[in-house]
């Protein structure tokens, strides 16, 4: 029924009769049921976009044709194309639109794939990993001036002597491969023994180094210690299935929480600095995906650029490529070491992974973005002729803009951008890259001519029983039919909100203005108000879903508390700002300033802790905790000559994202 509504109205608005198309539509539903809602349609609109690129339409096999265009949507379709299949020279944009939201209404909605596609799933997961195999020797081994001039030119001005000590680690909002709660995560018990010089665990695993120097080293796992893992007993990540489409499902990796725990503060420090320098911060973004939704729009006026979709880009990006383009740099050592090595299949298998890190790492998205960037400058330079300099890199990056896999290229440089990305095993999908037509895709946004075509996605399915309706099916589909009600497609629209309305107890009202809880968008009417004597306000009544909170304590777990709000353990702090009496700093209660080095980026002068200053603070008395003390300053800086005090009880405070040095120089 919503479907029906749907056609009906964008026919009205076109002047076309669409009877027939309803009638084929109820038809096809009832004997192929919700596989051609969300498997055949979209084809559909597949065929219509490659029709647009290449200038004719062919029609595909799921559809009976008349002549060249298919008798479903037919009305809809020679508005666009000629009866032999030929583009018109003006088609209607109205057209293409109700076309590509008829077609793909139903194409992203949240539904489990059946087990056979998810099998099909994996084993696509394997080949391209076996084709990753195979291509180890020929990246390794391929000549390329180009590709090693810029990649050395670029990232040693980029990340010039990357200092791993200025990193803040943390954990990530996401589920983790070990199944910890959001606060289990911060009693680390488990870390990489390959990652102790770049991630090392007295500095990231404890907020402090008194501490760091009570728990030991080397010890069991649980409240003792940390394990430190060898490369062959390193945690697999966990790949699993999330729902994307019903075609096929999205692959993801979930890692292990410690090495999460590393990724993200790497994540961190590099994008921040991508968005900020000044060789990548014009081409390469994270956080504005409107950029590249804008040039999508101007460029399908003018046609000067053209965008590119890549097919299994975060599975394709070889970790010896990763390692080729990286490796003048410093920063190379941290990537190797916050990756995992091997991944879990659903059924149990092991695969050893020849990429540099599936979708579910923090780092797939940021390394995919420089390899790309990367690549596209080879091609660039390698297509001109051009010698690569800093000043030739700093031109061309203003041609490029990189969200993701979505690229956005100049269109003469096409044909060398996508055999240069597919010659290091990437993969361009030719029928999501748009550069001869007046059709852009980027980034979410879906123009003609500089008409928005994108459509509106059903993200939830209706039941008809309303008391099977969750809270997020309601939530769904308010935003659905506000989507609606800006296009214009007010019929819709009040189909879904009287479906809503029917299946909720209390009136939904009707806002200009957004907020928390369930309510319908509009652009002239505030529902269901009233007047609050003790603010002086207006007030609005709205259902609000609150969200299922699973227990997950923390209360009386000292260590992971520290670590998760960085606070000391001792109030009895070095202040660095006043002058020594009997050559002892002084004490006081608060905390210790960075001094004008530490703040300037210099690194402290070391000290070796004395025997005579650990009496103050108990740990003389205790010569198990003093040894381990002295060995883990050793292990990580070696032999120390000198013999002044140091300040290892002053929090980090890991939640200010502050500078943070291993040493406090008194």
């Amino acid at each position: 029924m919503l479907l029906k509504v749907l056609i009906e109205e964008l026919s009205m608005h076109l002047g076309l009769s669409a009877e027939r198309d309803v009638l084929t539509m109820v038809h096809r539903c009832k004997h192929e049921g919700l596989a051609f809602l969300t498997l055949t349609l979209p084809i559909l609109s597949d065929a219509l976009e490659s029709g647009i690129e290449s200038g004719r339409f062919t029609c595909p096999t799921n559809f009976s044709g008349h002549g060249s265009l298919p008798r479903f949507l037919g009305g809809f379709f020679k508005r666009v194309f000629s009866s032999t299949g030929e583009l018109l020279d003006e088609p209607c944009h109205d057209s293409i639109y109700a076309i590509r939201q008829i077609s793909r209404f139903f194409k992203k909605l949240k539904k489990d794939c059946t087990p056979l596609r998810e099998k099909d799933a994996i084993q696509s997961f394997i080949d391209v990993e076996a084709e990753l195999r195979l291509m180890t020797s020929v990246i390794t081994n391929r000549k390329d001036h180009y590709l090693d001039k810029i990649s050395g030119i670029l990232w040693t001005q980029v990340f010039p002597e990357f200092d791993g000590n200025s990193l803040i680690c943390r954990h990530g909002p996401g589920v983790t491969a070990d199944r910890l709660g959001h606060n289990g995560r911060y009693t680390i018990s488990k870390w990489h023994d390959r990652a102790e010089l770049t991630f090392p665990s007295d500095l990231h695993c404890f907020p402090n180094y008194w501490e760091a120097a009570g728990y030991g080293e080397g010890e069991s796992s649980g409240e003792s210690g940390i394990e430190y893992l060898g490369v062959g007993e390193e945690p697999a990540v966990r790949v699993v299935f999330v729902p994307k489409t019903l075609k096929a499902p999205r692959v993801i990796a979930i890692e292990p929480s410690h090495v999460q725990y590393m990724q993200q503060g790497l994540m961190s420090h590099v994008v921040r600095t991508l968005e900020t320098h000044r060789l990548t911060k014009h081409s390469v973004r994270f956080t504005d995906q409107t950029v590249n939704q804008r040039l999508a729009h101007q460029s399908s006026k003018d046609r000067r650029l053209a965008t590119l979709d890549l097919k299994d880009a975060s599975d394709r990006v070889h970790l010896a490529l990763v390692q080729r383009i990286f490796k003048s740099t410093s920063l190379l050592e941290y990537l190797e070491d916050s990756r995992s090595l091997h991944a879990e299949l659903p059924d149990g298998r092991s695969v050893i992974l020849s990429k540099f890190a599936s979708m579910g790492s923090a780092m797939c998205f940021p390394v995919e973005a420089m390899v790309f960037y990367t690549l596209l400058l080879t091609a660039m330079h390698s297509q001109d002729g051009k010698r690569p300099t800093t000043l030739s890199i700093e031109r061309y990056s203003a041609l490029i803009d990189i969200y993701g896999d979505d690229l956005i290229v100049p269109v003469e440089y096409v044909d060398t951008i996508v055999d240069t990305l597919e010659a290091y095993s990437l993969r361009v999908n030719i029928r999501k890259s748009f550069r001869f037509s007046q059709f852009r895709e980027s980034c979410g946004g879906d123009f003609f001519a500089g008409t928005d075509v994108k459509p509106v996605y059903l993200r939830e399915e209706p039941l008809d029983d309303r008391r099977a309706w969750t809270a997020s099916t309601c939530m769904s589909l308010a935003s659905t039919s506000d989507q609606f009600y800006m296009k214009g497609l007010w019929k819709t629209c009040q189909f879904i909100r009287d479906m809503l309305q029917e299946g909720s107890k209390t009136p939904i009202p009707r806002s200009r203005r957004p907020g928390a809880g369930l309510r319908f968008h509009s652009l002239l009417f505030d529902t269901n108000c009233y007047y609050n004597n003790d603010l002086h306000r207006f007030e609005q009544r709205r259902i609000t879903y609150d969200p299922l909170r699973k227990e997950d304590h923390i209360d009386g777990q000292g260590l992971p508390c520290l670590l998760k709000w960085g606070q000391s353990t001792s109030t009895r702090v070095r202040d660095c700002s006043r002058p020594q009496v009997g050559g002892e700093p002084y004490l006081h209660e608060g905390k210790v300033p960075y001094d004008s080095g530490s703040l300037l980026g210099l690194r402290p002068r070391l000290h070796l802790l004395t025997p005579e200053r650990l009496e103050d603070d108990g740990v003389q008395s205790d010569p198990i905790k003093l040894s381990t003390l002295y060995g883990l300053l050793g292990r990580v800086h070696g032999s120390v000559e000198e013999t002044e005090p140091l300040d290892f009880t002053s929090s980090v405070k890991r939640g200010s994202f502050k500078s943070k040095y291993r040493w406090q120089a008194c």
